[in-house]
């Protein structure tokens, strides 16, 4: 094997790991250029045995090349290590958005022979020409930096990015085990973002933005169908996909096509200030299948928007979201950054003031969580934090699995900060919570959210903190979402005939150590706890009823029996105890 490519990651609670795209076409470039390149993504347990596994082979890997981003570079120079340390004869490469912060001392710990900048299309064949083949020399290959022969670090002139992108391959997940699994199929439709964003690698590295044309783009999504017809949900993983509100229309105009053939929803992440100036742009994303979007809102302070040079204010937030949810999207995320420029408790405030004010404006449809800042390297506020009235925790970043704060502002220290994303977090659960127990979140939304969920796989942070965490409900609203359960009102003239069914297990969720049985707070009685007990959808609510007379009442003792058995089971429907299904 000439090249082993490996993205890998620690475990983190909630993470999996994702195919890497960029990865993915090197992979098939190499290959078209006669090479022998394969590559792995998992968890760093699950790379280090692969590594062993392959390194006893009779053709082991002449180079092994690591993908390197914020949320892995610690892990990429223990694994570098023991793998230099363990087979000294392979050459080691890194690539990704965090090699633009590689310094010499990264270099000389890992034994990482060189690190790509920047995209890797053109650079990494070069590199194997020089490593495989013996050609060139590493000085004349741009976009890299390495160690020379005196120990000294070399950061050759930077490249051009390709100006073409139909030119380069699409990935081929079939060539990745993320997939085989899921019925999901992550597009990237264009690099480079032009925003800037103080705190963004993205918006500060890579501002020109280049794009695959639509045909392509396409006959791409299509040709993915062909091959996999179990897809389901479409992930444009573009910052900028709604950058050009014309393309986004023609995008819009194409996808109806071909959800006539095939059945899918997707995502993508918009900027608000290009929702906020093409009104009509919502509402064409959410009749062409988009169900979820996201927006980076980072802040509900202005001011601190103003010092991310986000271009966007609070209000025009609020009126943005209103919109999406009022043009039919159902799903809005948007996540809070805390520990930014010139943080207190009062921006912090502003932040959550804002997020509980879009909770309860559009409940069960926004979405959000609260993240600490991320020094991400190369960036306005990395290279001069004293600027933002921040410090970087330099010391910590090694061991930062994105759960402790990298920075500190004047007003918040680390153990403020820590204290701080542990509390609003909670606050955020528990207002959602609340949110559905007062019954704000409408009927439609959330069987709407369940069957995105069950059908398609959309992700809904109101099932991670909410409806799972309540399993008779979660139960309920899944049967009902299936559409093979009704409600009583549901059943007209074969309301006697349809069999009810029990949303639970009797025997998990029912307490019968005093003399009334309890489930959850609620309390029942004769009535209701024989009558639960026969809803175990193999009889009639008329059989139901008639059972339970002659167990309760053979000898007409209890007057109108059957109004009090209604009664029972009007009051079990009303507690998402059962539902029923048609005869």
């Amino acid at each position: 094997m000439d090249i082993l490519l490996i993205k890998s990651h620690r475990y983190i609670s909630g993470y999996v790991p994702g195919s890497n795209l960029g990865m993915n076409i090197l992979m098939q470039l190499l290959i078209r250029k006669g090479y022998d390149a394969r590559m792995f993504q998992g968890y760093a347990k699950e790379a280090v045995n692969y590594v062993k596994t392959v390194m006893n082979t009779e053709e082991p890997p002449k180079i092994i090349g690591f993908y390197c981003d914020f949320d892995n570079v610690h892990w990429v120079k223990t694994f570098a290590q023991k793998v230099k340390n363990d087979y000294p004869e392979v050459i080691l490469l890194a690539g990704g958005p965090q090699t633009v912060g590689m310094d010499a001392r990264f270099l000389k710990e890992t034994g990482i022979a060189a690190a790509c900048i920047g995209e890797g299309e053109e650079t990494v064949p070069e590199l194997m020409e020089y490593f495989i083949r013996r050609k060139g020399s590493l000085e004349a290959i741009r976009g890299i930096v390495f160690m020379d022969a005196s120990a000294h670090l070399v950061a050759t002139p930077p490249r051009t990015s390709p100006e073409t992108l139909d030119e380069i391959p699409w990935p081929d997940i079939t060539l990745t085990s993320d997939y085989k699994h899921y019925g999901l199929l992550p597009i990237l439709t264009g690099r480079g973002c032009p925003f800037g964003c103080t705190f963004c690698y993205e918006g500060a590295n890579a501002k020109r933005v280049r794009r695959h044309s639509i045909p392509s783009l396409m006959k791409e999504i299509r040709e993915n169908f062909k091959r996999n017809p179990a897809i389901h949900y479409i992930n444009f993983l573009d910052d900028t996909f709604t950058l050009d509100h014309k393309r986004v229309q023609l995008i819009c105009d194409e996808i109806k096509e071909i959800r006539k053939d095939y059945d899918f929803v997707w995502f993508a992440s918009a900027h608000i200030s290009i929702i906020d100036k093409h009104r009509t742009m919502a509402r064409s994303l959410a009749d062409a299948g988009l169900k979820k979007i996201f927006f980076g809102l980072e802040s509900g302070s202005d001011t601190v928007l103003k010092s991310y040079n986000k271009k966007i204010t609070r209000k025009m937030a609020v009126e943005v979201i209103d919109h999406c949810v009022e043009s039919g999207i159902h799903a809005v995320s948007g996540n809070i950054i805390l520990g930014g420029p010139h943080e207190t408790r009062e921006t912090i405030q502003e932040s959550e003031d804002l997020i509980m004010e879009l909770l309860h404006r559009a409940p069960g449809q926004f979405e959000t969580a609260y993240f600490s800042f991320l020094p991400f390297p190369q960036t306005p506020i990395t290279l001069h934090p004293e600027k933002f009235g921040m410090h970087i925790y330099e010391d910590l970043i090694d061991c930062c699995n994105e759960d402790i704060p990298l920075s500190g502002t004047e007003a918040l220290d680390f153990i403020e900060l820590t204290s701080i994303r542990l509390q609003t977090n909670n606050r955020l659960q528990n207002e959602m919570r609340k949110i559905y127990r007062d019954g704000r979140i409408p009927e439609k939304v959330i069987l709407e959210a369940y069957r995105l969920g069950h059908r398609y796989g959309v992700f809904t942070r109101w099932n991670e903190y909410v409806y799972k965490h309540l399993p008779i409900d979660d139960a309920y609203w899944k049967m009902r979402a299936s559409g093979d359960f009704l409600l009583g009102s549901e059943m007209g003239s074969q309301c006697e005939a349809a069999m009810p069914h029990r949303t639970f297990e009797m025997w998990l969720h029912t307490d019968v150590s005093s003399d009334m049985p309890r489930i959850d707070d609620k309390q029942l009685d004769p009535v209701d706890y024989t009558l639960l007990t026969l809803c175990s959808g193999k009889l009639s609510k008329k059989e139901i009823i008639q059972q339970a007379k002659t167990k309760m009442d053979p000898g007409d003792q209890l007057g109108d029996f059957h109004q009090q058995a209604e009664a029972s089971m009007d009051k079990m429907e009303k507690n998402k105890w059962i539902l029923f299904k048609r005869p």
